[in-house]
């Protein structure tokens, strides 16, 4: 079970809450407290898929055929990389640390617009240039970084 949320005074009876319940199950289990910082937003993954798509598109055109979804799964090995998780097999119940790609519903905003910028780059790189609306969360990003 893995919990996230927000932990301030005004929640420190959920949090306590939360770690009663993983006390009760006799196991050990790791606690991460850091700054909280927002998840991406919806804007953001909107924009990456929109991405995904018209890279897709991009790629066809020179004989490959990479859906949307296979490249975005290509950029998220080569941009973000993989964690190690646990994995339970059903048939034995046992628990396996295997490699996953990291997910970017996991990512804060500030981690998903590295990421999208890498995606920016490189798909600059190559000639394919994607759209990136002046409403869109990772162009307002982009002109905060750019002042």
């Amino acid at each position: 079970m893995e919990v996230d949320f927000l932990f301030h005074e005004s929640t420190k009876n959920t949090a306590w809450q939360h770690l009663k319940e993983v006390l009760a199950t006799n196991q050990p289990h790791r606690i991460i407290i850091k700054p909280w910082k927002n998840k991406r937003s919806l804007s953001q993954n909107a924009t990456f898929h929109l991405w995904c798509t018209e890279i897709s598109k991009y790629l066809c055109k020179n004989n490959a055929n990479y859906t949307p979804e296979t490249v975005k799964e290509m950029l998220k090995h080569t941009f973000l990389g993989y964690e190690v998780v646990d994995m339970v097999d059903v048939t034995t119940q046992l628990t396996e640390r295997v490699r996953a790609l990291r997910k970017t519903s996991k990512l804060d905003t500030g981690e998903m617009f590295h990421f999208m910028e890498q995606v920016e780059r490189w798909a600059v790189g190559i000639g394919c240039f994607v759209t990136i609306s002046k409403e869109s969360q990772y162009m307002k990003l982009k002109e905060q970084q750019e002042r």
